[in-house]
């Protein structure tokens, strides 16, 4: 079960802008000096005594009068007393307004100061509505090019951001701080809050890189400006924490989360809502840490702080009350994490009313507690009254609807009535499928394997689920069958890839309306995760858009037309494509649902022991079959896994190593598969998990004494659905009879190029995370040479075009530019780094020496031309569309890690998606 955990970025920076103040009244040097300070708490008592002279002097229906209470009320807000600061915020509102007139800029001011009070109280509508007021006024009066217009733009910014509304925010947030620079220069404060709120949105928006540099140029001008002791340099190291925290640099994160509160303690004082905002942050980074004691002691404080400026009722306590159920929960203490969530719960129905999203959320949460307690029918409850709000208030497609049908499934799973489960797993799964048919194509790959990562909790229950359910409903392996053709393997289809071939066509119409496509594609899913029913009503119309230009691109664009293919594949097509004599089999690894531990509730005085249910580490393998006669796929269940992927795929290794007689691993692996197979002439075998790892056609029938080979012949594919071809696209590939062959590369260099051997290195390579030892070199492989040219004469004779390249010439810049051929052959030394202990993408510790590597590895790398390493991540974007067939004669290049239905992540995985 997962709970949400609430972060909290602050809504605004300390300083929200210079102030216009063209009455001429001169404001008291001891106000202007903590302002500038950031000391707000210090401007009160000044500001007090100005308000009260003010009065005593001008009356209190004078614009000087307003102007104090303006002070006031905006240093009353900025330490975080809010009752008392928005009746002075409104009537010193009000007093300009009959004084001054509407279309004033002292008016536009004090409408501009209620909007940023109401934008961190947590009310966007009336927010919204002073900053349009100001706004007017100071266009009209002050022109479109000025900082006063580019603080409310900035504002305005940072309320679609708060909102959710990401794209407006962002074009917002661009404009306030062009027109800031081009008045201001790059090393003022008010720039300084630009770049602060441009890294914040590209930090909701996911572009971490982007965030970290604009969020490291605002802190730097902060520093420059008000020196290291400042409250705007601690919320700068603060948003810079949650930066490093998303990038999992749990240490750099904590260390500028404390970096930040200190300096606000010293600057602020303990209870400033700013430190608040700190306490949450630390509190939610030691429960991602295991820390416990600590996130429960920081949580407490920030709930202090908060009900201290704002009451008891607001909704960064709800966050911090969501905070402690969350870890609670972790703990297993689950009364005092249904006491925690129900306070959240009844803060954000004070606030927000019965059917907010927030609330959807705590019910949510609370049927996980109970789920966990095991007490499935209260559970239930509370996922159907979460239930009832989301379809209220989201779309379908929304990322919060799928997991609300899951738990849904899973508890009536729990209580064994998988009749009851079905729909809801099956909806869940609907759900999910048609996220990714609308959004995935434009995500980028890194966006996609992050997707992925988050949803697969859930297709595995759905899987689990299903091999549970065949035995009462065979018909859920049809389902089945269609889910795993939908998400296995989705990352191979490169985004990178196809965008890159998008934007280097040279067709200039093309690349627009591509960057409109993925502009609308944007605006389609923040819409569809709108909690406002009226700007959902958007959505078909935007989407009838969308699909025009996906039929139009593909029309002018192959390429475009492979990376938006949004066709949903059934077995049925892949039955369809099958001939008689043929079967297609897609494997499938899972885990078993069952009790997964024993919990104690500690905060309960009579300790009660609950077994808690969840996916096991009982691994199971599912064997899905369809023959052109099947009237559903049928499904056969391995309850051996962890036996599979232990101590058998162990006899298997060991009995090849040594040449031994092997008599269990046919039975092991394929017996009861093959029983549902006699008179398959051949079989099409999507592989999973273990039987990535091992050779079927080297299983040997005990019984018969013939290799698996010799009974059948086994076709290993991706995914079933590459059965399903088009006529053109084999015919393409038909007409094609273009080979690449390379091999024997000299892989040692002199200054004129030539090839050496017996280079003895000084030091230790450690590039690409290999390692060689004092005097090894990488050794010249002639038998290569040989092989290359043999092939080649065999395809020149029978009608090929062929493009050999050996020595000096097997160079990685003349396997980059090889052009679709038909034919690559590849003969070369190979390698794979096991050891993923330093976190690195397993497709940069793979790859293919060509001619260089070993000067490379020696430390000497040319600045011009390619180093002679093709890793894998580089094989990706070689440009081997419809090429039939590629050879990799060299050593590890099978190899790599398993990553369940994604396949091995090596050099084989790179060529497939390349």
């Amino acid at each position: 079960m997962i709970f949400r955990i609430t972060i909290l970025i602050g809504l605004l920076p300390i300083f929200l802008f210079a102030q216009n103040n063209p009455t001429k009244i001169a404001i008291p040097d001891s106000i202007t000096f903590y302002k500038t300070k950031g000391q707000f708490k210090k401007v009160i008592p000044f500001a007090e005594k100005w308000r009260d002279k003010q009065k005593k002097e001008n009356g209190d229906q004078s614009a000087a009068y307003a102007l104090a209470l303006k002070e006031l009320g905006g240093a009353l807000y900025q330490s975080g007393n809010m009752e008392l600061a928005e009746p002075l915020l409104i009537q010193a509102y009000e007093i300009f307004k009959k004084t001054k007139g509407e279309d004033s800029l002292e008016t536009a001011d004090a409408a501009f100061l209620l909007g940023n009070f109401y934008l961190i109280n947590s009310d966007p509508e009336k927010a919204q509505s002073y900053y349009d007021k100001a706004l007017k006024v100071k266009r009209s009066k002050l022109g479109e090019n000025n900082v006063q217009v580019a603080a409310i733009l900035n504002n305005i910014g940072n309320l679609n951001m708060n909102i959710g509304n990401f794209p407006m925010a962002d074009s917002l947030l661009t404009k306030a701080l062009e027109i800031r620079v081009s008045n201001l220069g790059e090393n003022d404060i008010d720039v300084g809050g630009s770049y602060n709120n441009m890294g914040k949105v590209n930090w909701m928006m996911g572009n971490l890189p982007k965030a970290e540099k604009f969020y490291l140029k605002s802190l730097e001008i902060k520093k420059k400006i008000n020196g290291e002791n400042h409250p705007s340099v601690g919320s700068g190291y603060n948003n810079l924490a949650l930066v490093y925290l998303d990038m999992g640099d749990l240490q750099k994160g904590e260390s500028y989360l404390l970096k930040g509160l200190e300096i606000k303690k010293k600057t602020l004082g303990e209870d400033n809502i700013e430190l608040a905002m700190s306490y949450n942050n630390l509190g939610a980074l030691c429960q991602n840490m295991n820390r416990f004691t600590d996130a429960e002691k920081f949580s407490l404080k920030a709930i202090a702080i908060n009900e201290k400026s704002y009451g008891p009722v607001h909704p960064d306590i709800a966050g911090s009350y969501n905070n402690l159920g969350n870890m609670n929960f972790l703990m297993g203490n689950y009364h005092k994490a249904i006491e925690y969530t129900t306070k959240s719960l009844n803060i954000w129905k004070e606030i927000f009313g019965p059917d907010y999203v927030e609330v959807a959320g705590s019910y949510m949460n609370l049927g996980n507690i109970y789920g966990e307690m095991g007490q499935p029918s209260k559970a239930i409850t509370y996922y159907l009254q979460s239930l009832q709000i989301r379809k209220k208030k989201l779309s379908n497609y929304n990322p919060e609807m799928p997991p609300t049908y899951n738990y849904l499934g899973v508890t009536y799973q729990d209580e064994g009535k998988l009749d009851k489960a079905e729909p809801y797993f099956l909806h869940s799964s609907k759900s999910y499928l048609s996220q990714i048919s609308l959004f995935f194509p434009a995500f980028s790959d890194k966006e996609k394997e992050l997707y992925l990562a988050e949803i697969s909790p859930y297709i595995e229950q759905f899987k689990s689920f299903s091999k549970d359910r065949y035995a009462t409903n065979p018909s859920i392996a049809g389902q089945l069958y269609n889910h795993q053709l939908a998400t296995k393997a989705l990352l191979l289809n490169s985004s990178a890839k196809w965008k890159h071939r998008i934007k280097s066509s040279g067709d200039k119409k093309l690349f627009l309306m591509f960057t409109e496509w993925e502009e609308i594609q944007n605006e389609l899913a923040r819409m569809h995760q709108s909690t406002d029913s009226t700007e959902r009503i958007g959505i078909d119309s935007v989407t009838a858009h969308s699909e025009r230009m996906e039929k139009e691109l593909s029309l002018r664009s192959e390429n475009f037309a492979r990376l938006a293919d949004k066709k949903v594949s059934t077995w049925m097509e892949v039955q369809k494509a099958l001939k008689p004599g043929e079967a297609a089999i897609e494997m499938i690894r899972t885990r078993a649902y069952g009790v997964a531990k024993m919990g104690t509730d500690t905060t309960d005085p009579a300790k009660p022991t609950y077994k808690v249910k969840s996916l096991t580490d009982t691994i199971h393998y599912v064997a899905l079959i369809i023959k052109p006669e099947s009237k559903y796929p049928e499904m056969v269940v391995l309850n051996n896994g962890n036996d599979l992927e232990g101590k058998y795929l162990n006899l298997y290794e060991n009995s090849i190593l040594k040449k031994l007689t092997d008599d269990q691993s046919y039975n092991k692996f394929w017996g009861k598969i093959g029983e549902k197979l006699k008179g398959t002439k051949r079989i099409y075998f999507s592989p999973d998990g273990v039987f990535h790892t091992i050779n079927l056609n080297t299983l040997q029938n005990p019984k018969t004494k013939k290799y698996l080979l010799e009974e059948t012949e086994i076709r290993i594919v991706t995914v079933t659905k590459d059965l399903i071809r088009t006529k053109n696209q084999e015919e393409e590939v038909d007409q094609n009879k273009l080979a690449c062959l390379i091999g024997f590369p000299s892989f040692y260099k002199n200054d004129e190029n030539v090839a050496v051997t017996g280079v003895e290195r000084s030091t230790p390579a450690l590039s690409y995370g290999l390692q060689f030892q004092r005097g090894l070199v990488l050794a010249q492989l002639p038998g290569t040479k040989v092989e290359v040219e043999k092939i080649g004469n065999l395809l020149r004779s029978k009608g090929w075009e062929v493009k050999s390249y050996t020595e000096n010439q097997a160079l990685e810049e003349n396997l980059k530019e090889s052009y679709k051929p038909r034919l690559l052959h590849v003969a070369t030394h190979g390698y794979f780094k096991s050891d993923s202990s330093d976190g690195q993408n397993p497709l940069f510790r793979s790859g293919l020496m060509l001619a260089g590597a070993g000067t490379t590895l020696n430390g000497f790398k040319s600045e011009t031309s390619e180093d002679g390493i093709l890793t894998a991540y580089e094989a990706m974007n070689l440009n081997l569309d419809n090429t039939d067939l590629v050879v990799l004669s060299a050593c590890e290049t099978g190899l790599g890690e398993i990553k369940n239905g994604e396949g091995v992540y090596g050099l084989q995985r790179a060529f497939k998606v390349a």
